[in-house]
């Protein structure tokens, strides 16, 4: 299990309550569901918008290896893991916030 550079959340919860924000569900309901109650609520909401502040970054790195695939989601969020997943693992479904850390050997929210 990997955790995000310089924090104690696990990359695949942080990753999860992304796809679940993206699905539909509120910010609340969606850390909840993704931290089982083990970090409060406003760590949530502060790592969305560490989040949402270094999406740009994060596309912009990921275009420097590969053009963004094309999305049936007009959504960013959708965008971002589409791209993320065409550069790290050829589509697949695996951690992809930890495989970002791997391939670009920097925590997630370094590359502001």
């Amino acid at each position: 299990m990997t955790v995000l550079g310089g924090f104690v959340v696990r990359t695949l919860t942080l990753l999860s309550f992304a796809k679940a924000v993206l699905g539909g569900a509120t910010r609340p309901a969606a850390w909840l569901c993704a931290a089982s109650g083990a970090l409060s609520l406003s760590s949530g909401y502060r790592l969305w918008r560490r989040l949402q502040a270094s999406q740009s970054a994060l596309r912009a790195r990921l275009s420097r290896e590969t053009p963004a695939p094309a999305c049936s989601s007009r959504a960013p969020w959708a965008q971002l893991l589409a791209h993320l997943g065409a550069v790290l693992s050829g589509g697949a479904e695996p951690d992809l916030f930890a495989a970002f850390q791997a391939h670009t050997q920097s925590g997630l929210f370094d590359i502001m």
